[in-house]
């Protein structure tokens, strides 16, 4: 690993999507202001047996069982009161009409539900829990021009895969289990690459006949070489887009698909300028209480976790070769009165200069105890292989509340 734990559970203190519910609005003058927000606790017991850890704990499965505060694994089964792959937030928004324009700003606070101290690690008693405004934007446009969004937001590359996830509103992989952080993974380094929260300016085009596009520009990101240095931002900015089609055939069939592309250049300290490009495809297949999702991306230049490497390089600092991944996503959803009953699969693979493979299996149950609070149980269990080192096993049972605001 060219990042120890701790570093990444500094970096994975930010690292998860938004569940935006702004069910209060209220008029100010000619403002519509708008207010809402989740909280959501979870209690998770992981398995982390020493016999499972053939590679020690260096993967992603490995993860679950971080001990950051001792700086190595867990032993034994951790049990932990934390979030899960969403932080608590509280999302404000503000929107007009003003000469022909719609207009509209958007700040969102994130909160972790477990005590951290003043080095990002797991607290002890009277520390504080960390807050997070990762989304903070305006828009404007109309039908004809479209809309333009500039600020700090979630990217393309990724995005529908992680807020398709039934684990969004759940636990899915857990990160450091024997002092949570932030949140948990999700899917997030098994089935889809974390989207990640870029300052960005987007232009969508009008929807027409269900067809909506994306272009736009964001401010780079560094990657991570071999030597365990971070590399330069390549001096330019990067470009992101996507393109996308809704159906709905009536009857309670409905059909989404939708591909992204994203590229940026790097500068590595020899003096070569790779690229961090990747493509996805999403598709999701509604049919009354059933519900089918699958996707399938493949990148360069990060691992299977993040843009640029977060566990792993995402360059070679002797040759500048960039690291290659693929992976896919399937799930199926069934709902049965008030309670929605899934099932995902989730496998990813690094082909290059670390030569890993990553997979996981969640069940869960999700059931509306009314329309803001939902009861969650969910059951993961997660592989990887790390060639020439062995093999990583980990698994969680976790319950919990997700309350939308």
């Amino acid at each position: 690993m060219n990042k120890n734990p701790i570093t990444l559970a500094i970096i994975l203190a930010f690292s998860t999507c938004s569940l935006a519910a702004h069910a209060a609005t209220w008029q100010a003058g000619d403002w519509e202001l708008g207010l809402g927000g989740n909280v959501n606790t979870f209690y998770t017991v992981t398995t982390c047996d020493a016999g499972d850890l053939g590679a020690k704990g260096g993967t992603m499965a490995g993860l679950a069982c971080a001990d950051l505060d001792a700086g190595g694994t867990a032993s034994g089964d951790t049990h932990s009161v934390s979030n899960g792959l969403l932080p608590a937030s509280l999302n404000f928004s503000a929107k007009t009409k003003q000469s022909g324009y719609d207009l509209s700003g958007n700040v969102n606070v994130y909160y972790g539900m477990a005590s951290q101290d003043a080095n990002g690690l797991p607290g002890d008693a009277l520390d504080f829990s960390t807050v997070d405004a990762r989304q903070v934007y305006l828009t404007f446009g109309n039908d004809k021009m479209g809309t333009v969004k500039a600020g700090r937001d979630f990217g393309l590359f990724g995005f529908d895969p992680i807020i398709n996830d039934m684990s969004l509103i759940g636990n899915g992989a857990t990160f450091a289990s024997a002092g949570p952080g932030h949140t948990t993974l999700g899917g997030l380094g098994y089935g889809y690459v974390y989207t990640d929260r870029l300052a960005q300016i987007n232009w969508t085009a009008p929807k027409k006949n269900g067809v909506e596009a994306t272009v736009g520009i964001f401010n780079p990101v560094d990657g991570v070489e071999s030597n365990g240095k971070s590399t330069g931002d390549g001096g330019q900015p990067g470009v992101h887009g996507k393109i996308s089609y809704d159906w709905d055939g009536g009857k309670g069939v409905k059909a989404k698909v939708s591909a992204t592309a994203i590229n940026q250049k790097v500068r590595l300290a020899n003096g070569d300028k790779p690229s961090i490009s990747g493509t996805d495809v999403f598709a999701k297949v509604d049919v009354n209480k059933a519900s089918f999702a699958g996707a399938y991306y493949q990148g360069e230049g990060m691992d299977t976790l993040g843009l640029g490497g977060i566990i792993f390089p995402g360059f070679s600092s002797t040759t500048g070769e960039a690291e290659e991944v693929e992976g896919y996503m399937a799930q199926a959803s069934y709902t049965v009165g008030k309670t929605k009953l899934g099932v995902n699969y989730s496998e990813s693979e690094q082909t290059k200069l670390t030569k890993v493979k990553n997979d996981k299996v969640t069940v869960g149950a999700y059931h509306k105890l009314t329309d803001s609070l939902t009861l969650i149980g969910e059951a993961s269990n997660q592989t990887s292989e790390l060639a020439g080192v062995g093999e990583d096993k980990s698994g969680s049972v976790a319950v919990g509340a997700m309350l939308s605001f």
